[in-house]
């Protein structure tokens, strides 16, 4: 669903004293030398300085139209001065007669909004400036990160270093932060800026279809805000915003002038005719009217302010026909001019709509009585069916904005309280209302929605409010907490009521959702938990703050900021996060350009003085954030700030290090392995031989610090033992403790390895002086700089040629090995006689005959993974597929074959023959069913009223004999009585569906050891485990079934009531699990036993694992581990079918294929397109996958999935097969690698990219922790990223043979690391590169 962007362009509109000036010029002619002329083009030419403010920003002198007609005043058009632009006007093809002018009456009073500050205390106005500096701090990162890796694009990717045109490709970033450059005094950024725009050509665009509200509001209000907020002094902006308002205006000529939202602006230029879209977004067709309406104002130019008000006449017209009189629909046929629509809301798609109402009022001076008229028909409808109170635990006063769909056959309005954080501008529009429209009374109303977005803030877990989420309103006008009304709601919201949870009252089902889902206490549900830079919240606590002038808005401003900035920041921008409710939130790489054009601006200007952006001289409107000087005058508008920058000097020298006799032996070791100039000597020393020499005897230094600490696999781990070692001897700490403690940071800003004093058992108080201590006192050392004091941290970083040496020739030995850690896979590393530790891994197991849906694939990818990591960390893995093997659908199958089945069909698709047959025997059985139903109802009836039901029941009983069901159970019984016809075709149904599997698990590098499931669990085994739970007193009778009541126990209250067999004595799952979990035991004997099942299993297996333990098999139950994960949503065939596995790999290869096939010529070049397809397509899939935390479930989107560009599986395959095309070229043997003289590696993004590979065996072990794909993927894109900006920098061919060997022994290392990352997420790596497109050999 699309959610237009709540942008806030503060376009700085010249409303009250500008068409004071206006009107006065009519009647005093005297004003006119200090106006413009009325020539459009001269008043271009003459924007400048030197002309002062008046004549900067008032519109045109004398009428530019003839004299009014009918409603409006409607004109003749006035010829354009502009040659182009006046071929534009000749080319329509529905000319607009008579132009509607601007206003001429004179302007009304507008009253004053801001609140008179008084002077502030010392201490206050302190604070408030270091708050002010921190936010310039972070815009100044963020801008600086765009010059570098993005200057001119349309936004920046805060991740990767990229950069994407989504936007027309004419630099929206850069245009839409141009006003904020200007506040914040970064003027020698201001004209770099400016100087760019001068270069953009509007008659190139990248884009087939054109966002018209998009463009508009990035660009055409970022050129105008610009050029307003900075007093014309950059006339260029004011003619590129003529420009673009002339191509714009193409997309209103239609045959009723509404425009064309999404537009083919190329078909049009071509001559094609165009019609208004009969489905149009409200907010799209009704939120171009400040940005047009300035135009017209600055240029004179009529056409710009007739085309918005045409649709204001609609929107006039309209309001009152509506489903829900006073508001507009979200769907608007522009075509027709009407809205039949019946959904409503102030949020994403309407929006900006109701908010420039009392915008454009304050912008025409209140010259257009319609749109006071149209807000005040508004706010009945909205305070009563929009806004509500949801219920609190801490009874907030408070108000959301929510959507509704109006019933017109029931007449009812129905709420669905969801909240959109994109809703919050509502408390700063509703406040300018309240001030400028004389409604004291929606004053409170303000207040209570600003606070609602504060609450939000500050009741997750982050600090920061969820895109859309839902609460419980109110039911009274007291508003008392009801808890159990809370999770009632909860459950019936996620509607997670199934088979497994039959036992649970509402409260506890309800209790067990909002802890899965995170669900803080009050939200009924999380539809969409990211974050993504927005600014509408800030927005409105500015407003409400300068309009109140009460300081707790200021400091609810400074959470928020900083909730942001701990949870968006990433190595030189900001970014989007994918969860506000998990701890450590994902990042996406995407930065929309509103972070600096509104979210920072908003940030910056709460806590500027109150006199910068003055509400009573600025029409503050967030769809671009831009800013309209409502009084003309001129004002110093910010404060001069400084910032700081800090260098770290990296040193070149590797002198060894000591740390003891046997240590300065390995040092020794190290040194000799180097020429005094630092290059490799082979001929000294036998590489391979000396480094495990070396890596060995670090190992026998560091064999009390702690287990596995100095395996070979991590190189790094020296570099812990030395801090370790010197620091010890600083803080007298044990070495152990201080090893245990250093950690990754998150970016290489903060250093290689960190250290927080703290955990070192330093009392809070003493921390910071402890740090400063112990770092001032480290000892100088020729592997590590001295250590620098971050607060309680302390930040280590490597000296660059001792890592390089050490790194490079590690990975290069290792190969494949590298990152592997076969130690911490044995039961005793002390003694391995004894063996490896040995992991069950349960995962994929789909059910024969049904698709195979998304949370099979999710199972399938996760638990290969999980696999692969066990394995790469030395444990025995044993793989099993539990598949839905048995069961009364098999005895459905059976007659189904018997009727519809195909022996040719079965041998060639068993699979998907015996889902086919399925479908049509559940043609036949479910009309019976339903018969049958009926009639048990009907008989209900007639039982409660007394009345005769011999006959019905008769008719019932004949109904079920007769049924397909009950043929099904008659099958199905004879199954479980062991007849062996009946278990012979069940046999084969199983068999021949194994072999399709395995076939397709094939594509995906997975193979399992063991194919097991429900029907290999024995009934003697299942009686077993009945017995003892009747014995140790854990199941009970109750009602003719048998229960394990959980519920007794305070501690396993939540988990409910298990049903472990019915009343007619059949098992079911439960009981089939607890018998195939002591199974497991008894033929494997594992250390650790996974079940890779979705989230909506996870009360299911929390009963398996309690009731294990209560059975006396405590042993087992802490053995056994779920490892959850959310669901994907939209996955299905191209047609729109069934999804099985197969058809979910045939159509993202088909659509690699179709994305391969666009250039034809590439496409002849690929030896085997058809396998090239297929490889990158499961990669396509696998990685899209892996690229959230499991928890969180994600939209299938083939489109993204297959993309090049961003983080996707083609982006990652391109990066290796990159990198072994490079290899090629430079046509070096390893020998010669070997003879690298890694000393050569001076470059930044050098030094860098062996940072990141240095961490590979890290984060593989940290991957064992966290059991998360997106631990791997992270770090592979992340560096992937840095690999993608060193090619330009670090060039192999055509570089110094010296050069090129050492760079070449770098991009070697990549290549190993990022093939052994990608094999461990179960990908098979290309590395063949044919002008962008990868083969496999």
């Amino acid at each position: 669903m699309f959610l237009p962007r709540r942008k806030s362009t503060v376009l700085a509109l010249a409303c009250f004293a500008t068409f004071c000036l206006w009107y006065f010029n009519y009647l005093q002619p005297t004003l006119a030398p200090f106006l413009p002329s009325d020539d459009p083009q001269q008043h271009l030419s003459n924007v400048s300085p030197a002309a002062g403010p008046d004549t900067r920003l008032a519109p045109p002198a004398k009428p530019l139209v003839q004299e009014p007609i009918g409603d409006h005043g409607e004109t003749e058009p006035v010829p354009s001065q502009s040659p182009a632009a006046e071929a534009k006007l000749n080319s329509q093809l529905y000319p607009v007669k008579s132009l509607i002018p601007l206003p001429t009456n004179a302007p009304v009073s507008i009253p004053k909004i801001q609140h008179t500050f008084s002077s502030e205390a010392p201490e206050d106005k302190a604070e408030r400036e270091n708050r002010l500096a921190a936010v310039k701090a972070s815009f100044v990162r963020s801008w600086a990160a765009y010059k570098k890796y993005a200057w001119k694009k349309d936004e920046l990717a805060p991740i990767s270093g990229g950069h994407s045109t989504i936007w027309g490709g004419w630099g929206a970033t850069l245009v839409d932060a141009l006003d904020t450059l200007w506040l914040m005094d970064l003027k020698e950024d201001y004209e770099d800026a400016v100087k760019a725009v001068d270069e953009i050509d509007f008659s190139t665009i990248q884009l087939e279809q054109l966002n018209v509200f998009e463009t508009t509001i990035r660009y055409l209000g970022g050129f105008l805000g610009a050029y307003d907020l900075s007093g014309g002094k950059h006339p260029i902006l004011l003619q590129k915003a003529k420009d673009l308002g002339d191509l714009l205006y193409g997309a209103f000529d239609t045959p009723n002038r509404m425009p064309v939202t999404r537009w083919r602006w190329e078909e049009w230029r071509k001559g094609a005719k165009q019609e208004a879209q009969e489905s149009s977004l409200v907010a799209e067709v009704g939120s171009l009217t400040l940005e047009f309406t300035r135009l017209a104002q600055l240029t004179g130019d009529a056409k710009f302010y007739d085309a918005i008000q045409r649709i204001t006449d609609v929107l006039d017209r309209e309001q009152n026909r509506t489903a829900l009189p006073g508001l507009w629909p979200v769907i608007m046929d522009a075509k027709e001019g009407k809205f039949t629509d019946v959904g409503f809301t102030l949020g994403g798609m309407a929006d900006s709509t109701y908010e420039y109402l009392p915008k454009e009022h304050m912008l025409l001076g209140g010259t257009n009585p319609q749109y006071k008229k149209m807000y005040e028909a508004t706010m009945t409808p909205v305070q009563k069916h929009i806004f509500f109170r949801p219920m609190t635990p801490d009874h907030a006063d408070i108000l959301f904005p929510t959507g509704v769909r109006v019933n017109s056959n029931a007449n009812q309005i129905v709420p669905d309280y969801k909240i959109q954080h994109l809703g919050c501008f509502t408390g700063g529009m509703v406040g300018i209302g309240a001030k400028i429209f004389d409604r004291p009374d929606d004053l409170r109303t303000a207040r209570q929605l600003v606070d609602g977005c504060i609450w939000a803030y500050n009741h997750t877990q982050n600090g920061i409010m969820p895109e859309i989420f839902a609460m419980a309103p109110c039911i009274d006008e007291e508003c008392k907490w009801d808890e159990e009304k809370w999770l009632k709601i909860v459950t019936i919201r996620y509607d997670r009521i199934d088979r497994f949870t039959e036992g649970m009252s509402d409260e506890e089902k309800g209790r067990w959702i909002a802890e899965d889902q995170r669900l803080p206490v009050g939200f009924t549900s999380l539809t969409d938990s990211r974050y993504i830079l927005r600014p509408e919240a800030i927005e409105s606590v500015f407003i409400f703050y300068r309009m109140t002038g009460e300081k707790k808005y200021l400091d609810a401003a400074w959470r928020m900021f900083q909730a942001i900035e701990n949870c968006t920041r990433t190595d030189f921008a900001n970014a989007a996060i994918d969860d506000v409710t998990a701890e450590h939130p994902v990042k996406d790489d995407r930065m929309e350009s509103f972070w600096m054009a509104e979210t920072l601006k908003y940030f910056y200007a709460i806590f500027a003085d109150p006199q910068v952006l003055s509400l009573d001289d600025y029409v503050l409107e967030r769809e671009n954030q831009r800013q309209y000087n409502r009084e003309i005058h001129d004002t110093a508008l910010v404060l001069q700030l400084y910032k700081q920058s800090r260098v770290t000097s990296l040193t070149n020298e590797f002198d060894g290090f000591e740390l003891d006799d046997q240590a300065n032996d390995t040092a020794i070791l190290y040194k000799s392995m180097y020429l005094s100039d630092g290059k490799f000597s082979p001929e000294r020393h036998d590489k391979s031989s000396l480094l495990n020499k070396s890596l060995s005897m670090v190992n026998t230094i560091a064999s009390g610090i702690g287990p596995g600490a100095f395996e070979e696999g991590n190189p790094v781990n020296i570099y812990r033992s030395h801090i370790s070692e010197l620091l010890a001897s600083v803080a007298q700490k044990p070495a152990k403790d201080i090893y245990d403690r250093l950690s990754w940071t998150q970016t290489f800003d903060k250093g290689d390895l960190g250290l927080a004093v703290p955990s070192l058992r330093v009392p809070p108080k003493d921390a910071n002086a402890t740090a400063s201590k112990w770092g001032e006192n480290f000892p100088e050392s020729d592997l590590v700089e001295k250590p620098v004091v971050a607060g309680t941290f302390l930040q280590f970083f490597f000296k660059p040629q001792p890592l390089l040496k050490i790194i490079i020739p590690s990975i290069l030995q290792k190969k494949t090995l590298y990152g592997t850690n076969p130690k911490l896979g044995l039961r005793d590393e002390s003694d391995p006689s004894k063996g490896k530790k040995r992991a069950i891994i349960e995962f994929s197991s789909p059910n024969i005959a049904k698709p195979f849906h998304a949370g099979h694939l999710r199972s399938t990818i996760i638990g290969g993974f999980l696999s692969n990591v066990h394995s790469a960390a030395g444990w025995d893995v044993v793989r099993i597929n539990y598949l839905g093997d048995w069961g009364r659908q098999f005895g459905l199958l059976a007659i189904a074959f018997d009727q519809y089945g195909s022996e040719e069909k079965l041998q060639k698709d068993p699979i998907g023959h015996l889902f086919d047959i399925y479908v049509e025997i559940n043609k036949v059985s479910k009309p019976e069913e339903d018969e049958i139903k009926e009639k048990k109802e009907e008989l209900k009836i007639a039982s409660e009223s007394g009345k005769d039901s011999t006959a019905l029941t008769k008719d019932i009983e004949a109904l079920e004999s007769k049924s397909v069901n009950e043929k099904a159970r008659h099958y199905f019984k004879r199954m479980e009585d062991g007849d062996e016809t009946a278990l012979a075709i069940w046999r084969r149904f199983r068999d021949l569906s194994i072999e399709r599997y395995k076939k397709t698990y094939a594509r995906l590098n997975i193979e399992f050891d063991y194919y097991s499931g429900e029907s290999q669990v024995e009934m003697d085994r299942m009686d077993r485990a009945a017995k003892q739970l009747e014995e140790t007193g854990v199941s009970e009778p109750s009602a003719g079934a048998v229960i394990v009541d959980l519920t007794k126990n305070p501690k396993t209250k939540k988990l409910g009531k298990a049903l472990v067999r019915k009343r007619d004595g059949s098992t079911l799952y439960l009981t089939r699990d607890i018998g195939e979990a002591v199974k497991r035991e008894e033929l494997y004997h594992p250390d650790k036993m996974v079940y890779v099942v979705a989230s909506q299993q996870d009360h299911h297996l929390a009963q398996l694992f309690k009731i294990l333990e209560l059975m006396g098999l405590q042993e087992l139950a802490a053995k056994c581990q779920h490892i959850n994960f959310g669901m994907v949503q939209g996955m299905s065939t191209r047609k729109g079918t069934v999804k099985f596995l197969d058809d979910i790999l045939r159509d993202v290869g088909e659509k690699m294929h179709e994305v391969m096939q666009k250039n034809q010529t590439k496409y002849e070049q690929v030896e085997d397109p058809r396998q090239t397809a297929d490889t990158l397509g499961i990669t396509a899939v696998m990685v899209q996958d892996m690229m959230g935390k499991r928890i969180n479930g994600y939209e299938f989107s083939l489109e993204r999935m297959t993309s090049f560009e961003g983080d996707t599986g083609p982006y990652l395959q391109y990066a290796h097969a990159r990198l072994c095309s490079i290899t090629r070229k430079a046509e070096l043997s390893a020998e010669d690698l070997g003879t690298a003289d890694l000393s050569l590696l001076q470059e930044p993004h050098a030094i860098n990219l062996v940072r990141a590979l240095a961490s590979w065996p890290d984060v593989v072990q940290n991957t064992l922790k966290t059991q998360e794909p997106v631990t791997v993927l992270s770090y592979l894109f992340k560096m992937t990223h840095m690999l993608s900006s060193s090619y330009d920098v670090l060039k192999v061919v055509g570089s110094e043979p010296e050069v090129k060997k050492a760079r070449m022994a770098l991009y070697d290392a990549a290549r190993q690391v990022l093939n052994n990352g990608m094999k461990l997420l179960g990908l098979s790596p290309v590395d063949r590169l044919v002008e962008g497109m990868c083969t496999k050999t």
